[in-house]
């Protein structure tokens, strides 16, 4: 072994141990950093610069070695940027990367092995969400803030009828369906109950569908031992692909003017925006929409709920997540796993979270952190209980799989396929997109 390299394996190893002490507690990162380990680290990402501007000042005032630079990308591009920069030899120190973009650079990114950052402190220190981030050789990312998905709901509709409380089970969400929708004799919608059964106007239904598919019994989209697992259609057990049958046919029945539970079409204005004008009485949307909703309609009455219990009667959700992942042509990987381990710490994710966390509204994966409950805002202390119940899923690819979802919705409604049909056709395209990864 060359001299190059018995270094490079030591200052690794250093920063391993180091990084080991850091996430145990055993090195207290409260004020200086305590390793000799020093410059400014280069992180991307799609989180607002301004929103991140403050707690980055905070760190860097903090910190006597290491500071930090961040880089707003557009999100549309931000995949494309990455590529570019890696190709070209120019890629950043670290990346916040999004859970969405994991399968297609997980061979671009440096593993954190087990040795600096075991299995079993791995689990007991963040939320099951987190497992996204996971490898068979180690950690792809390490995790720091997530986005559950959850319910928000028009009290002042669910009233009108009364609800006091909005539903806790599917059935009981179907059963108020008819009661918050109101249409003219031609059909024509001028207040929906909810909007699923279509895709282009629907924020989240990719999210929206993975809920339903898991809480049915499908685990949706997941990885097994480095490969793509698609749970539905022919690459699925019988249970599995019933349960995703059921599924999506409880989907598409939102979108059937035959049914009494009919309440949207692809006529409708964007969910979203429905919602805040208060023309929709339930909304599935992220815990970071928060801040645009209030925005759009500061005299909006809503609530934030989780999303209705599955066949289990447990509660769950499905969301996003965001971890700080190091490229492979990082220029000093060292300084790149340093920082890592100093961001993702408790001490820096509480204060993040407490100071600045509300203007994202961006919810901690870690556990320790997730205990303590903010009490500043009420809809933060139910967001961290939603983060709890988080699941993730693997998306190969964003732009692709949006392309294949969306025909998958197309081919049931327009009766080009029949439901089981579609789903085999998404499958076998679902897999053909892991396989390219």
């Amino acid at each position: 072994m060359s001299n190059f390299k018995i270094i490079f394996i030591g200052i690794f190893v250093a920063g391993a141990v180091f990084g080991l002490l850091v996430f145990s507690g055993i090195i207290n990162i409260g004020g200086s950093t305590t390793t000799t380990v020093a410059g400014t680290a280069t992180i991307w990402g799609t989180l607002d610069q301004q929103a991140l501007s403050g707690f980055i000042s905070d760190f860097n005032n903090q910190s006597k070695d290491i500071h930090i630079a961040y880089v707003q990308k557009d999100s549309a591009s931000f995949d494309s940027d990455l590529i570019e920069a890696l190709a070209n030899g120019t890629p950043p120190d670290l990346v916040l990367l999004p859970d969405n973009l994991i399968w297609r650079f997980q061979g671009k990114l440096t593993h954190i092995p087990f040795a600096s950052l075991p299995a079993a402190t791995f689990s007991s220190t963040f939320a099951d969400s987190a497992t996204i981030f996971s490898a068979t050789d180690g950690t792809i990312a390490v995790p720091w803030v997530a986005d559950p998905l959850v319910l928000y709901y028009n009290r002042d509709l669910l009233a009108s009828i009364g609800y006091a409380q909005p539903p806790a089970t599917w059935q009981q969400f179907v059963d108020s369906i008819p009661l918050l929708t109101k249409k003219q004799a031609d059909l024509t919608l001028t207040q929906s109950g909810t909007a699923m059964g279509t895709y282009k106007n629907i924020a989240h239904p990719k999210d929206i569908l993975a809920l339903l598919f898991m809480q049915s019994g499908s685990p949706f989209i997941t990885q097994s031992n480095g490969a793509l697992a698609v749970h539905f259609g022919t690459t699925s057990t019988k249970i599995e692909n019933d349960a995703s049958l059921a599924a999506m046919q409880f989907y598409m029945g939102f979108s059937n003017p035959i049914n009494s539970e009919y309440s949207w079409n692809a006529g409708q204005p964007l969910d979203r925006q429905a919602f805040a004008e208060s023309n929709l009485a339930y909304y599935f949307g992220t815990a970071s929409e928060l801040p645009q909703i209030r925005a759009q309609n500061p005299n909006l009455n809503f609530g934030i709920a989780l999303p209705p219990s599955g066949v289990n009667g447990l509660p769950s959700t499905t969301g996003h997540s965001y971890g700080f992942a190091i490229p492979k042509s990082a220029p000093n990987q060292l300084l790149s796993y340093t920082t890592t381990t100093l961001l993702a710490n408790a001490a820096n994710e509480t204060a993040f979270i407490t100071k600045y966390g509300g203007v994202l509204s961006l919810i901690p994966t870690r556990r320790d952190v997730l205990a303590v409950k903010p009490t500043t805002d009420p809809y933060l202390g139910f967001l961290y209980n939603a983060e709890l119940v988080h699941k993730s899923w693997i998306d190969p690819s964003p732009a692709f799989s949006d392309t294949i979802f969306s025909s998958l919705i197309k081919d049931i409604s327009s009766s080009a396929l029949d439901p089981s049909q579609a789903l085999s056709k998404a499958s076998a395209q679902l897999s053909a997109l892991g396989a390219k990864n």
